[in-house]
Formats: structure tokens, C-alpha cells, sequence
């Protein structure tokens, strides 16, 4: 399966004692989907890993949350196991995550979706969304030029997400020179 159909939910960079568990870096520990039994995608973080370039599915064979996300993958032997496999991301299918509640949606089901002004009239559309620890930036690519503007997701730029007709609007910021 290719990474276009999954999200990805962190990675792991160091392992967790010698029994093989791997220390989970999540984007998301609040509320995470995570639990023992689950499939999940690996990808190599660098040509360090042993883990295939177009991906492995692993089971969670048990996951714990608290200081540390803790994780032990289905398969891995002990600590030298786990370590030719690090660094590697960690992705889920879609189609795994609970749905949303009212009111609510998932970042990542926002991406494609037209942007607008509040008159209605397209200037690009939604490319991508990061995380810089404070708030969530959404990557608008705005037509007809295809420039790249990278907006806090705030109520001040984004004033309404219309999941229905797959439209965001947005307030321009007002440039000075």
C-alpha cells in the first residue's frame, strides 16, 4: 500500500530497554487511535533502516501510554532486532480512525478541498497542513500562479471549513511593504 492512502501518526527513533519495545514519537498522544492488535505501516526514516522502501505492515503486539509512548511490534525479537530497523515512520489506514464527531474533522481530509475568499471565488486549494508545536499551518496553493502560502489555521484566516461542498474559506492577510 502506498503512503498516498495512509496518515502518517509519528515515528521512532530509539528503542525502550532490551526486550526490543521501540519509544513511539506520536504527533497525537491525546487522543490517540494506537491500541494492542492494531496493523500499522513502517517506512524507512533513512537508508539506515532495514525496513523495505515500499513499506512493511506490522502488528502492535502491545502499546502503552504515559510519559512515553511504548510500543512493542509483533515480530521483533530483542533490542539489536529492533535497532536495524530504526529510524522508521509509523502511518495507519484512513479507514481505520474513528469518525469524526460533530462538528469536528480530520486535517487530512481537508487537503484538496478549494480554498475561497468570503464572495465565493476560488483562490487555490489546501496542499497540506504541519504542526509548529503552537498551531497547525495550512499550505494554500493559490491560482493562478501556484505560489505557496503557509497560514496559522486561526479563525482570523480560516474563518469556515464547509465539509459538504469541500470549501475552506479564507481572509487574505493584508501585505505592506
Amino acid at each position: 500500500m502506498g503512503k498516498e492512502h495512509l496518515i502518517k501518526l509519528g515515528f521512532v527513533a530509539n528503542p525502550h530497554g532490551i526486550r526490543g519495545e521501540a519509544e513511539l514519537r506520536l504527533f497525537n498522544t491525546e487522543d490517540s487511535v494506537l491500541e494492542d492488535g492494531m496493523k500499522v505501516f513502517l517506512f524507512p526514516s533513512s537508508q539506515k533502516s532495514k525496513i523495505s522502501a515500499a513499506g512493511e505492515e506490522w502488528l502492535i503486539k502491545k502499546v502503552r501510554f504515559g510519559n512515553k509512548v511504548i510500543c512493542q511490534f509483533d515480530g521483533v525479537r530483542d533490542r539489536t532486532h529492533l535497532e536495524s530497523l530504526i529510524p522508521f515512520e509509523i502511518f495507519l489506514d484512513r479507514d481505520t480512525f474513528p469518525e469524526p464527531e460533530e462538528g469536528e474533522v480530520y486535517l487530512v481530509d481537508l487537503i484538496g478541498m478549494d480554498v475561497i475568499n468570503e464572495a465565493g471565488e476560488v483562490l487555490g486549494t489546501l496542499e497540506s497542513f504541519s504542526d509548529n508545536g503552537m498551531q497547525y499551518l495550512f499550505d494554500v496553493r493559490l491560482a493562478p500562479l501556484g505560489e505557496l502560502l503557509t497560514l496559522p489555521y486561526v479563525d482570523a484566516f480560516f474563518p469556515k471549513i464547509d465539509v459538504e461542498n469541500r470549501q475552506i474559506t479564507m481572509i487574505l492577510p493584508e501585505f505592506t511593504e
